[in-house]
């Protein structure tokens, strides 16, 4: 778990100092372009075992407080903001523009949810779920420091029921956590559906989703279609790929109406056909 002092400390006080934040500076004014990424790359090895463990960085205008080390998703953010998913985060800010309601399944440490709350600011209602207590203290830290108050972090698994699951860790990388059937050996978390999540908020319908749990999509998904009306349903679902090689998901999104819109390295962009 993170010190109390990482938690509790004003925003700044991790901030990078001298040449390091010269350095960061420099990696986050790169313009966007796969050549230009691969500069990044190359860029932030000097800086990626250097920094202070949490640190303190501004990324889409919001303070963050992150950690450089054990999750690759934070370590992007850290070093090459620009780059990390922009089809698919600029996708989504146009798609909820207007405002709306956007569900960031799989939050890890925000990445998604930040960027919207960033781009469309309180117009849009953000849920996002996150299983892992200590992402959820982290992903607390960074809503609370930049009053989102029109984000929920919701410390839950969703799947085919209601009850309790096993979050299983993953060293090295907590973007690779998986949720497992209750009995495993694990931490215990607390497990809904999309269903009942939605009739106990009260919420009409999704505007736009993104889900990344690690491969068991379907065990999220299948409920929401079969347990509420097709006006409910998300215009827009990004979804990671890069666990389905048998194709179950876009072959789920597909029985039902979605159409691949547009794709990235890992991704895939499917938009629900009018």
């Amino acid at each position: 778990m993170p010190s109390s002092s990482s938690t509790q400390s004003a925003w700044g006080v991790h901030a990078p100092r001298g040449w390091h934040a010269r350095w960061l500076a420099l990696l986050h004014s790169l313009p966007a372009g796969a050549g230009w990424r691969r500069v990044a790359l190359w860029l932030r090895k000097p800086l990626k075992n250097k920094l202070p463990d949490p640190v303190d960085v501004t990324v889409w205008g919001l303070k963050l407080r992150l950690r450089p080390q054990g999750n690759l998703s934070e370590q992007r953010l850290i070093f090459m903001p620009q780059y990390l998913d922009r089809l698919e985060r600029d996708l989504l800010a146009r798609e909820l523009s207007q405002g709306g309601v956007f569900f960031d399944i799989g939050a890890n440490a925000g990445v998604y949810t930040l960027s919207v709350a960033a781009a469309c600011g309180p117009k849009v209602r953000v849920e996002a779920f996150e299983p892992d207590p200590e992402l959820c203290v982290r992903l607390n830290h960074n809503l609370a420091t930049n009053h989102l108050s029109h984000v929920h972090l919701n410390q839950l698994a969703l799947g085919r029921k209601e009850g309790t699951a096993v979050l299983v860790s993953t060293e090295g990388n907590k973007g690779e956590n998986r949720v497992e059937a209750a009995g495993g050996s694990g931490t215990a978390v607390a497990m809904t559906t999309l269903p009942k999540f939605l009739k106990e908020k009260q919420l009409e319908r999704i505007d736009a989703l993104k889900i990344d749990v690690e491969g068991f999509e379907l065990d999220v998904l299948e409920p929401l279609f079969d347990g509420v009306p097709k006006s409910a349903w998300p215009r827009l679902i990004v979804c990671e790929l890069a666990h389905d090689p048998t194709e179950k998901l876009p072959a789920l999104l597909a029985r039902h109406g979605y159409h691949l819109s547009a794709s990235s390295r890992l991704n895939g962009v499917y938009r629900l056909n009018a």
